[in-house]
């Protein structure tokens, strides 16, 4: 179990991302996308997305393909293109044939500043309320998980490249399956979400149980 930068279950949100986007549900797909993307999964989101245009779009939608190639390509630096090639997916009818003139349409850097990650500005545990914007899809996770969540989140978060780069940040490493640290009490006035703290609403919006 690998866990996002708002500690959401990240094989979780990739399944969400490809439900959204075929309910062409604008603001829940980029949001999704953009947690893969700024938890430090840059590519995993573009192969994500180039996964459901070849499933879904591409037999109706060859120039969409180009156009997501392209912009794919361009993607360095510019975390806006992960919301234009999502907002043309979720602008298309899988099922309609694209016309000869089809049109795209670009989103601008400043409107992708809501899904940019965030840091806590008050007490750390109302932080997930905050941001944990959207649930992601009902999952089978077992109680078993449930608990490692609220147990042993920072393990799971060390998957990800944004949380990996924090624990390192303080002195923390991985040592027999668990995470110590050399600052672990500042590391914690940061970073700790408190996920055991968290009410059921959060709990089932990040790992769908």
């Amino acid at each position: 179990m690998i866990l996002t930068r708002y500690l959401y279950v990240k094989q979780l949100v990739e399944a969400s991302l490809q439900e959204a986007i075929l309910k062409r549900e604008y603001e829940q797909s980029v949001f999704w996308a953009y947690e893969l993307y700024f938890s430090g999964f840059e590519q995993e989101v573009l192969d994500n997305l180039e996964i459901i245009y070849e499933t879904i779009f591409k037999e109706n939608h060859p120039k969409l393909g180009l156009y997501i190639s392209k912009k794919s390509r361009e993607l360095k630096d510019k975390p806006e293109l992960i919301a234009t090639i999502v907002k043309n997916l979720t602008m298309k009818r899988a099922d309609i044939k694209e016309t000869p003139g089809v049109k795209f349409v670009n989103v601008k850097p400043h409107h992708i500043i809501p899904f940019m990650t965030k840091e806590p500005e008050g007490p750390n545990w109302k932080f997930l309320k905050e941001v944990c914007l959207f649930g992601v899809l009902a999952s089978s996770l077992d109680e078993i998980s449930a608990d490692e969540w609220r147990q042993n989140w920072i393990l799971h978060a060390f998957g990800s490249p944004i949380w990996s780069k924090r624990v390192i940040e303080y002195g923390g490493k991985m040592i027999d399956n668990n995470i110590l640290f050399d600052n672990e009490e500042e590391f914690h006035d940061r970073y700790n979400y408190e996920p055991d703290e968290q009410p059921v609403e959060i709990r089932k919006n990040c790992i769908g149980v």
